[in-house]
């Protein structure tokens, strides 16, 4: 029993060493095409806090539902880049000029609209 164990103890040990094999590599076809290469994800692009431009998040389409309460119709609904901020919430200060705050007042009403 003990030779069996130190067996399979030693396969193991030179398992662990044997090189990975590697794919072998392909000649290139005269005449086609080269292989496409990998392009990195585009950033999105970087805005001054100070400088932002104008109504990146579409605020102004939105003024006539100011006064209205936050349940009426063509206010949107809050996700990803539209957000909702009621008295005392807690918001992050991080600035993107894509994302709409909607400033919403402690009777549920819309006090105005703004990209941030």
């Amino acid at each position: 029993m003990k030779n069996l164990i130190l067996a399979f103890a030693a396969g193991a040990a030179l398992m662990a060493c044997t090189p990975a094999t590697e794919p072998t590599p392909v000649a290139p076809v005269p005449g086609a095409a080269a292989p496409a290469t990998a392009t990195p994800d585009p950033q999105p692009p970087v805005v001054d806090p100070a400088n932002p431009p104008p109504d990146a998040c579409g605020a102004a389409q939105y003024a006539s539902l100011v006064g209205q309460p936050i349940t009426a119709a063509g206010v949107p609904a809050e996700g990803p880049n539209v957000r909702y901020i009621r008295p005392n919430t807690q918001v992050t200060m991080d600035f993107r000029a894509d994302r709409l705050n909607i400033d919403i007042d402690a009777n549920d009403v819309i006090t105005g609209f703004r990209c941030t």
